[in-house]
C-alpha cells in the first residue's frame, strides 16, 4: 500500500518544502515507504537545482518585473520554470521497486510515467542517453529543459518530462515538471537565452501531441493509475499536511 497525496496549486516554497519533509519522513522511517504525489503551482515559479547559483541562474530582474518566483529545489539540476504544467514526486526507501542507484531510480519511475502518457495517446520513449549542453556564451546554466538525461521521457525527439533527484542514507526524492504548455519564450527571458529557438526544438507540453488540451484532473488520474498498475500496487490517500 502506497500513499497518495494529490495537492491543487501551492506556492513554491511550500512545494519544495512539502517535498523535503516527506523524504526527511521516508528516510526516518522503519518500515518500507513509498509516496507519490502530484501538485501544481499557484504563480510561475522557477526553481534551481540545490547547488545552483541564483545570479548564475536566471535574470532575477526580469522575474521580479514580471510576478515570477525563484526557488531552491531540494534537488539538483538546472532551472526550470513551473507554469502551465503537472509535477509529480516520487518519495521512496523500498529498493525492491527501484532498485538502489540513481539511473536505476530514474528508469523505473520513467517507465511507469512513460505508461501514462502512452495510454493518453502521446508517444513518449525514454531518452537513451545523456545529451550534454553547450555551455551559454554569457556564462550562466542553461535551464534544465535545453537537454534531456538518460530515461527522461521524451516525444518525437523533444524532451517532455524535466526530473532531478536526491539520494539520503536509504531513500530518494525524484520529482519532476510535465508540461501541458510551454511558455518557451519566457523561459528563454528568464535564463537569458539570446532566443527561444533551441527551446522550439529541445521541449514540449504533453497538449502539443493531443487533440485537447488535457485537464490537471485527467493528468493525474492516468498517471495514477499508470503507477497502480506498472507496480501493482494501491494507493492510501494521505494529506501533503
Amino acid at each position: 500500500m502506497w500513499e497518495l497525496i494529490i495537492d491543487g496549486p501551492i506556492d513554491g516554497i511550500s512545494n519544495m518544502a512539502i517535498d523535503a519533509a516527506l523524504l526527511d519522513e521516508v528516510d526516518s522511517s522503519s518500515d518500507l515507504r513509498t509516496i507519490v504525489r502530484f501538485y501544481g503551482w499557484v504563480r510561475p515559479t522557477v526553481s534551481l537545482g540545490r547547488n545552483q547559483t541564483i545570479d548564475k541562474a536566471v535574470d532575477t530582474e526580469y522575474c521580479i518585473a514580471n510576478g515570477i518566483d525563484v526557488v531552491h529545489r531540494p534537488t539538483g539540476g538546472r532551472a526550470v520554470l513551473h507554469d502551465d504544467e503537472l509535477t509529480y514526486a516520487v518519495i521512496s526507501n523500498d529498493s525492491s521497486f527501484f532498485g538502489d542507484t540513481i539511473y536505476g531510480n530514474y528508469k523505473r519511475v520513467s517507465e511507469a510515467l512513460c505508461l501514462g502518457y502512452t495510454r493518453l495517446g502521446v508517444p513518449a520513449v525514454l531518452a537513451p542517453d545523456t545529451r550534454k549542453t553547450n555551455p551559454a556564451s554569457n556564462g550562466g546554466d542553461p535551464p534544465c529543459f535545453l537537454s534531456p538525461a538518460r530515461y527522461e521521457l521524451m516525444v518525437g525527439g523533444r524532451k517532455i518530462v524535466g526530473s532531478a533527484q536526491r539520494r539520503v542514507r536509504r531513500s530518494f526524492l525524484q520529482h519532476g515538471s510535465m508540461p501541458i504548455t510551454c511558455n518557451r519564450e519566457v523561459l528563454a527571458r528568464v535564463t537569458r537565452l539570446p532566443d527561444a529557438s533551441p527551446l522550439e526544438r529541445e521541449m514540449a507540453g504533453v497538449a502539443e501531441f493531443l487533440p485537447e488540451r488535457p485537464t490537471s484532473e485527467e493528468l493525474t488520474g492516468s498517471f495514477t493509475r499508470a503507477f497502480q498498475d506498472y507496480f501493482c500496487i494501491e494507493f492510501r490517500i494521505r494529506n501533503s499536511d
